[in-house]
C-alpha cells in the first residue's frame, strides 16, 4: 500500500505538468487579448486604431484648429502636429490619408485615433478598433530620428501680435540655442506660440521649464 501511494506521489505531478501549455506573453498586452504596437522603420508604425469624434465635434483640437469628425484627420501621441499620414486597415486592406491634428488616443495600447469620416472609409465605425498599418507620407517638422518618437518642448508663451513674440524669441535666443514661434489659428484668430527646445526626456523638458519659470517665462511642457 505504501508502495501504491509513493508511485502516486511521483506520477501525478508529471501528469499534470505535461498538460500545462506553455504561454508566451512578448508580444500580447496582458489582459489586452491584443499584439503590441511596434514600429518597423522610422516612418512606420503598426498597432490598434480606435475613431472619435461624435462628442468632440466643434471642439478644439490639440493644434488649435476646430475639430470636424468630417474632416479628414486623426489624433496620434508623438507625430508632429500637420504630419499626413496613410492609414491602411489590415483586416480589410482599405487605406485612408488623415492630417494629425490632435494628441490620443490615451487608452490602452492604441496608436492612433481616426475622425468618423476616415474610420468609416476604412469600414472600422461598427468594430471600433482595427489593427493598421501607419505610414508618414509628409511632415512640416525638420526633426531628426523617428517620428514615432515622443519629443518634447516646453512652451513660454501665446501672442495676439507677431512682434511680441519675436520680441521674445530674440530675448530667450541669447541662452536658448533652439527657440521658435509657431503660428495657429485659434477660433479665427492667429496666436503666434514661443517654443523652446526639443526634448526625447520629460524629465529633461521640466527641468528647462523651470529654468523659464525663474527668468519670469511660462513654462508649460508640451508633447510635440
Amino acid at each position: 500500500m505504501r508502495i501504491k501511494v509513493l508511485l502516486l506521489l511521483i506520477v501525478l505531478p508529471v501528469f499534470f505538468s505535461c498538460g500545462k501549455k506553455d504561454v508566451d506573453y512578448t508580444d500580447v498586452y496582458e489582459g489586452s487579448g491584443q499584439e503590441r504596437p511596434y514600429v518597423t522603420d522610422e516612418q512606420t508604425q503598426i498597432g490598434i486604431a480606435s475613431w472619435y469624434g461624435i462628442e468632440e465635434h466643434n471642439n478644439y483640437a490639440a493644434s488649435g484648429e476646430r475639430f470636424s469628425k468630417f474632416a479628414y484627420t486623426a489624433a496620434h501621441k508623438s507625430l508632429p502636429m500637420g504630419t499626413v499620414v496613410r492609414v491602411t486597415n489590415l483586416e480589410n486592406g482599405r487605406d485612408v490619408v488623415v492630417k494629425i491634428n490632435d494628441r490620443g488616443p490615451f487608452v490602452g495600447d492604441r496608436i492612433i485615433d481616426l475622425s468618423h469620416a476616415p474610420a468609416k472609409a476604412i469600414g472600422m465605425i461598427r468594430k471600433g478598433t482595427v489593427k493598421v498599418k501607419v505610414e508618414v507620407m509628409s511632415t512640416p517638422s525638420s526633426r531628426g530620428g523617428s517620428y514615432f518618437d515622443a519629443h518634447y518642448t516646453v512652451q513660454v508663451g501665446s501672442y495676439r501680435e507677431r512682434a511680441s513674440a519675436m520680441n521674445v524669441k530674440r530675448k530667450l535666443g541669447i541662452e536658448y540655442d533652439e527657440v521658435r514661434v509657431e503660428t495657429v489659428k485659434v477660433g479665427g484668430d492667429d496666436y503666434h506660440r514661443v517654443r523652446v527646445g526639443r526634448y526625447s526626456s520629460e524629465r529633461d523638458a521640466r527641468r528647462a521649464a523651470s529654468n523659464l519659470r525663474r527668468l519670469g517665462y511660462g513654462g508649460n511642457v508640451i508633447l510635440e
